[in-house]
């Protein structure tokens, strides 16, 4: 009798040895469940939603840097003004996530703008200051300041983020059109032009001097940029706006490709008189920070 009941208690025991081992088995499995469904689940979007603030971080720091620049080319004052651009967000702790990262340039040779009127072509090659993103789970955004306006681009096309100082006044009695375009030409300092990573990096900025040239009887107006949608779009309306007829046999036309936007005008009496009054701004800019004079 004393056997039997031995047997059973050590049978007892047993039984609840291996219930543990189960009860523990499920619930590493239920601990592991829950880190792949956040791994695979929450993670993603919680890292997109990271990154699409960052990228309206970036869209508010250029607005910043705009701002800087248009104060500087109104006041004329050589003082150097600093902004922030923020290349990239940190990884999530704890969890599997990638870092993204960015890049911030400035570019010679992105940018050209020709006017030419009866006698004359009159060329303009400011430089671009560009953000560029690198993101693992939200599209990737560019950010570009060029000649004065902020233009935001992606695969699928780009926008006039915030307009450039282009101005048009029709005057319908004299038929005569002026156009006023505050055109910022950046200049950027050799060894101090671009950054990458993901921490935050300032750019230097400083009026440099000022030069305005009233550009009469203007025939067409050609840019070269790697943006032509936004520029095509912005001039197209702003004319528009103020009263004039597009269209080959009407006052103005615009043709464009991939690279190059064209504004063509019709020449006095069928159409108005155009002139340009440009004044442009020449901007120092330097990246990271030390300022080199």
């Amino acid at each position: 009798m004393k056997r039997d009941y031995v047997f059973l208690k050590n049978l007892k025991n047993k039984d609840d040895a291996v219930v543990g081992v189960i009860i523990a088995v499920l619930l590493v499995g239920l601990i592991l469940s829950i880190i792949v469904i956040i791994q695979t689940v929450f993670v993603p979007s919680w890292m997109e939603q990271i990154e699409a603030e960052h990228m309206d971080d970036v869209a508010n720091q250029f607005a910043m840097l705009k701002f800087a620049i248009d104060t500087q080319s109104a006041t004329g004052t050589n003082v150097p003004i600093t902004t922030s651009i923020t290349l990239g967000n940190k990884e999530l702790p704890y969890f599997t996530s990638s870092r993204a990262f960015g890049f911030l340039r400035i570019l010679d040779e992105e940018y050209a703008m020709n006017i030419t009127n009866a006698t004359n072509t009159f060329e303009y090659l400011p430089e671009i200051i560009k953000y560029s993103s690198s993101n693992t789970y939200f599209l990737n955004i560019d950010y570009i300041y060029e000649a004065g306006a902020v233009i935001s681009s992606q695969d699928e096309g780009n926008v006039m983020f915030i307009k450039p100082s282009f101005f048009v006044d029709y005057n319908k009695v004299l038929d005569e059109v002026n156009i006023s375009f505050i055109l910022s030409n950046i200049i950027g300092v050799g060894g101090k032009k671009s950054v990458s990573g993901y921490g935050t990096y300032p750019i230097q900025t400083n009026f440099s001097r000022s030069n305005s040239t009233l550009i009469t009887d203007v025939q067409n107006i050609v840019i070269t940029t790697s943006y032509p949608d936004a520029w095509r779009v912005f001039i197209n309306g702003t004319l528009k706006k103020e009263g004039l007829e597009y269209g080959a046999s009407n006052d103005f036309w615009i043709t464009s490709t991939n690279d190059k936007v064209t504004v063509n005008f019709n020449s006095p009496p069928t159409s108005p008189k155009v002139d340009i009054f440009l004044d442009v701004i020449d901007i120092i800019a330097q990246v990271a920070p030390g300022w080199i004079e």
